[in-house]
């Protein structure tokens, strides 16, 4: 397992895709940071507010995820289109092994990726703001927010890397990741209230972590119902993952 897992380190130090989401992580908390500044978006939710309390509205939007969305199936499929994956396997590599290999170093990576999006954005906005101006911000809730969001991430990590595993093509397992991004909650909430006006299944979906505790004041019960909704997606992606990934038939 030490060998894979430094053999997929490796890969990624040499991964040019890996920098470029990273740099697009960056510029995307740039891009954001200017653009509340300039009043394009969100004009009127400054209201002297700093650059912590717009990180949860940042945050809430999502869109720093469809970077990972897009480079989980390029730092993973590509290994089966080129041959690489047929290739480790033939050397004796247990494919458990190598599913969770890929699934430790792409969440690696995403993570990183996560961390520079939120810490361009804090620093962005300290400049143009201040950090926290109206005095409002707690440690602990900055801490639940990052620690939170950084957990939907793993969750959302472990999804794409079973959608890459599986389908083994890096076009359709980018569509399909970002379609789960796109339309997943819409289709959920469509199909939940054909029979229902309270109960809705969009409430078990990692997207509802990411937008419901996008915020410094979160609910005790929406921390654990979220903390249970990636640990869930997580596992189950993982364990249904390796499971498939044992019977495909690798060239």
């Amino acid at each position: 397992m030490l060998n894979i897992l430094k053999s997929d380190f490796y890969k990624l130090k040499k991964n040019r895709s890996f920098y470029v989401c990273t740099f697009v992580s960056i510029a995307l908390a740039v891009i954001f940071a200017a653009a509340m500044q300039a009043g394009v978006t969100n004009a009127s939710a400054l209201d002297g507010r700093g650059a912590a309390e717009m990180l949860a509205t940042v945050l809430f939007t999502g869109f720093n995820i469809f970077v990972i969305a897009a480079f989980v199936p390029i730092f993973v499929a590509t290994e089966f289109q080129y041959g690489t994956m047929n290739n480790t396997l033939s050397r004796g590599a247990g494919r458990t092994k190598v599913y969770l290999s890929k699934f430790i170093v792409s969440t690696c990576a995403t993570l990183i990726m996560e961390l520079a999006f939120m810490l361009t954005f804090l620093a962005m906005g300290s400049a143009m703001w201040g950090f926290d101006p109206l005095s409002v911000v707690t440690f602990s809730g900055l801490f639940t927010l990052v620690s939170t969001q950084v957990l939907m991430i793993v969750a959302y990590t472990a999804l794409f890397t079973f959608t890459s595993m599986v389908m083994r093509g890096t076009v359709s397992a980018i569509a399909t990741n970002i379609a789960s991004l796109a339309i997943v909650t819409i289709v959920l909430n469509a199909i939940s209230s054909v029979f229902s006006e309270t109960f809705s299944l969009a409430d078990f979906w990692i997207g509802w972590g990411v937008s419901n505790l996008a915020t410094l004041t979160p609910a005790s019960a929406d921390i654990v119902q979220g903390i249970m909704i990636a640990v869930a997606w997580g596992v189950a992606s993982t364990v249904v993952g390796m499971t498939l990934f044992k019977k495909v038939d690798i060239k």
